[in-house]
């Protein structure tokens, strides 16, 4: 009888030599034993002892056997001790009175050891059954209360049988509040006739709207807050009724979160649509500034492409009153508004000083304290300056901090490299030595062309930089009226899609004479 060791058995019987026998067997079968003399006491040690099992004598005095087991039934909660009476009434009355007061056996004595030692293995096969549905029943607890989600079983009627640990939480109750209760008590609008509809709806074989999917309701906590859950249902069919398990969690914060990003969301598309305006504007009055009537010559060919909104690179022309052209190709520092910012300040100055025929030397040294006044340290626009005479053959080439300016022959080989030997306009005081440009004599079908950092810079995905030599190629392999394109068509395949880091500008100013 190993399988008894570890269990503990109460014997109440008023005769001691009925105890001292009933320990006996006890012990030799492998219980362990507590004793009570009266029913009064059997409450008392089935109290202290919590005996896995009762043998109980029905005529005791104080308290009978009778009453003992009712008010043991009433003590043991959930945890089943099997009570097995021991009673020298054989009547079939005495036995039916004994197993309805809560008895699970019933033995008369005198009682043979043959017949009590069977009776106590089925008893420990009952209790190993019990102790396992009751393992199984705190492991399903353990996991139903380990999960983060709100469950609860609810019946056919809509009665709440179960609730897990997070679902109390989430709602404010405790779970034995919850137990028993209609399951609308938890609907802000507390309709729980609702939910009893629905049930009663589906199990008539209505469609399953609520059966499988996640839906959001409002609901209320116990102290009256209301909160928004996600709930999802399905349904457990038992072999004689049916249960809907019913997995809640709380989504207010998501609502929370949602509301803020859409809120969010929504001061950036206002934040956005207010640049683009701006912007928009911007852009229109520099175009306004550059977009002069000279760029429209002929003669000249321009890209101007930048890397973001605004360029920092800008190409200029204008005619003087004598017919000369002037010319001049910026790049400010970085690129974009920051830089477009930047040569704004030589923009008017350049046209107006252009316009009334002032020699390069001098306009050079205007638009250098200009700049030099209007910049902050640090910003500082590179130039090209070109001026022809109005024969287009003879003229002068300032270059400080750009790359050099080259005058293309009539096949598009270089003919004269003009290469930047000054520092870029607004850096230090102006000097007649630094304004000093270089003169020129240029042949009937020669280009100028200038041309910005970021053009021969440009990086494709590869990390190779465009580079003057594929420049020089695409502009040698077409003829004048054409190498414009070609030099477009050039970097555009080599960037291949790549966005360019920097601004870009290319400029080709045909020798020829003002129209």
């Amino acid at each position: 009888m190993t399988q008894a060791l570890g269990l503990k058995v109460l014997v109440a019987d008023d005769t001691a030599a009925n105890r001292n026998m009933m320990e006996a067997f006890l012990r030799k079968l492998g219980f362990s034993c507590v004793t009570a003399r009266d029913g009064r006491e059997a409450l008392q040690v089935f109290e202290q002892a919590q005996p896995d099992l009762v043998l109980m004598d029905l005529m005791m005095p104080e308290m009978d056997g009778f009453e003992a087991t009712r008010l043991i039934r009433q003590q043991q909660g959930a945890r089943w001790v099997p009570v097995v009476i021991l009673s020298a009434l054989s009547t079939e009355e005495d036995i039916i009175a004994g197993l309805d007061c809560g008895a699970d056996d019933y033995l008369t004595k005198p009682i043979s050891f043959a017949v009590f030692s069977a009776k106590m293995r089925t008893m420990i096969r009952l209790l190993s059954m019990q102790r396992s549905v009751a393992d199984a029943l705190e492991r399903v607890s353990s996991i139903s209360n380990a999960v983060i989600d709100g469950v609860m079983s609810i019946d056919e009627h809509g009665i709440i049988q179960s609730s897990n640990r997070a679902a109390c939480a989430m709602f404010g109750y405790d779970a034995d509040e919850l137990i028993g209760q209609s399951v609308g008590i938890l609907r802000a609008d507390g309709d729980g006739a609702c939910v009893s509809r629905m049930i009663a709806q589906y199990l008539d074989g209505a469609e399953a709207r609520f059966i499988g999917h996640m839906s959001e309701l409002d609901a209320r906590k116990r102290n009256g807050e209301t909160f928004v859950v996600e709930i999802g249902m399905n349904e457990m069919r038992l072999a004689d009724s049916r249960l809907f398990i019913a997995v809640t969690r709380d989504v207010t914060e998501r609502h929370r979160i949602a509301r803020q990003l859409a809120d969010t969301a929504e001061r950036l598309q206002r934040f956005h649509d207010e640049q683009t305006i701006e912007q928009d504007l911007a852009r229109s009055i520099m175009e306004r500034q550059v977009q002069r009537e000279w760029l429209r010559d002929p003669r000249v060919g321009f890209a101007v492409m930048p890397a973001t909104h605004f360029s920092g690179d800008l190409v200029l022309v204008a005619r003087s009153d004598q017919n000369r052209t002037y010319a001049m190709l910026a790049d400010a520092t970085g690129h974009g508004l920051a830089a477009a910012v930047s040569v704004l300040p030589a923009l008017s100055l350049f046209y107006r000083l252009a316009t009334r025929d002032v020699p390069l030397a001098d306009l050079i040294r205007e638009l250098n304290d200009q700049l030099r006044a209007a910049l902050p340290v640090g910003r500082f626009v590179g130039a090209a300056l070109v001026c022809l005479e109005k024969d287009g053959l003879n003229g002068e080439v300032w270059v400080g901090g750009v790359p050099g300016v080259l005058l293309l022959a009539e096949d598009g080989s270089i003919s004269r490299r003009f290469a930047s030997q000054q520092l870029p306009l607004g850096i230090v005081p102006s000097s007649p030595l630094a304004s000093l440009p270089v003169s020129f004599e240029a042949r009937p079908g020669q280009q100028i062309v200038v041309y910005s950092d970021g053009l021969t810079e440009a990086t494709n995905a590869a990390g190779e930089m465009f580079g003057e030599q594929r420049l020089l190629a695409a502009l040698a392999g077409s003829d004048a009226g054409g190498r414009l394109e070609a030099g477009k068509r050039a970097l555009a395949a080599h960037l291949a899609g790549v966005p360019s880091q920097d601004d870009v500008s290319l400029l080709l100013l045909a020798c020829e004479p003002s129209p």
